[in-house]
């Protein structure tokens, strides 16, 4: 007898699921130690990466950027590609201004100054969160703000689910606290300065929620925050699309291992010392057993799920928790 290869099965033929994907295949002799297929529920691949045209522009319906392309695998990789350099044209960041100019609604110029001190501010906050500030002799005790920041969420008794959006916002309080006791709020045209240093402040905030894609940073956590990492150097948009980089992972796989238009509705998984009485009725012996919405169904040995969260906690909700995942 010749003993049936194990079946991988990936549920998702987005950056995550298509990585996998091509690793496995790449590996030394998988070809002989493993079947695999990719299950994507909808009818192209890329999941939330969508590179599309609008008037003969490149244009990106989801993923936009490499944010810092210093060790990034998705720069190298663009690199390896040559992908990163195209005669279309397409959505791109030029760089970012030498001196800008901040103006506030009514036509006021900041002080660059000002903008600089309360960005600074803020970044300063983010590196404490992610685990990366330490004691400094700066001019302002960031330090000492973040921590006070930390002592009044605990508090107020929310230290334990606490969120960055509150954490950022007692840290701009403890920050007054310490600079502006004793000094006159004075006014610049209709503006305060406490009202110009909460706008800085929020201008970030905004900045903040396009590289999370967060609606809003009180629901970021603050206490997984560390487990964040950035890589540095410059943020880039890939000139021939992101979706090049997918392309790129799923070239090396055969035909037919990406199957699309395959839903997973449930996934069925029976532990080995449940197995043993279809064993000896001569049923499939594979623990895993995918349902898929048309009705048909696909067993497997091992099953890598690469939805996002969101699709996740829907699955979930609309479930009551019993395992339901929704594939692409």
């Amino acid at each position: 007898m010749v003993a049936k290869k194990p079946r991988i099965v990936i549920i998702g033929a987005g950056m995550a699921g298509l990585t996998a994907a091509n690793l496995l295949y790449k590996a030394t002799r998988s070809k002989d130690l493993f079947e695999l297929c990719v299950v994507e529920g909808g009818t192209r691949i890329g999941g939330r990466i969508h590179t599309s045209e609008f008037g003969g522009d490149r244009i990106e319906m989801g993923a936009t950027w490499i944010h810092g392309i210093g060790g990034s695998p998705v720069h190298k990789i663009a690199q390896e590609i040559q992908a990163l350099h195209s005669e279309q044209p397409w959505e791109c960041m030029d760089g970012s201004s030498q001196d800008p100019v901040t103006i506030a609604e009514g036509g006021l110029e900041l002080d660059p100054s000002l903008v600089d001190t309360i960005s600074s501010l803020y970044r300063k906050m983010m590196d404490f969160a992610q685990g990366k500030l330490i004691q400094a002799n700066d001019e302002v005790d960031y330090y000492r703000i973040a921590t006070k920041a930390l002592q009044n969420c605990k508090r107020n008794g929310c230290l334990a689910e606490l969120s960055i959006g509150s954490f950022l916002r007692q840290a701009l309080d403890a920050y007054w606290a310490l600079t502006i006791e004793g000094e006159d709020d004075k006014e610049s045209g209709n503006w305060s300065r406490k009202l110009l240093e909460e706008a800085i402040y929020a201008m970030n905030e905004n900045t903040e929620r396009t590289y999370t894609s967060a609606d809003d940073l009180l629901n970021l956590d603050f206490n997984a925050e560390s487990e964040y990492r950035q890589f540095p150097d410059e943020e880039i948009t890939i000139a021939k699309g992101y979706l090049s980089i997918i392309e790129s992972l799923a070239s090396v796989l055969p035909a037919g291992v990406i199957q699309l238009g395959r839903k997973v509705k449930k996934i069925e998984w029976k532990p080995q010392g449940l197995r043993s009485s279809e064993i000896d009725n001569g049923c499939d012996s594979k623990p895993v057993k995918l349902h898929l919405e048309d009705g048909s169904t696909m067993s497997a040995d091992h099953v890598i799920v690469t939805v996002s969260l969101g699709v996740l906690k829907a699955a979930i909700r609309e479930d009551s928790g019993t395992g339901r995942s929704h594939g692409g």
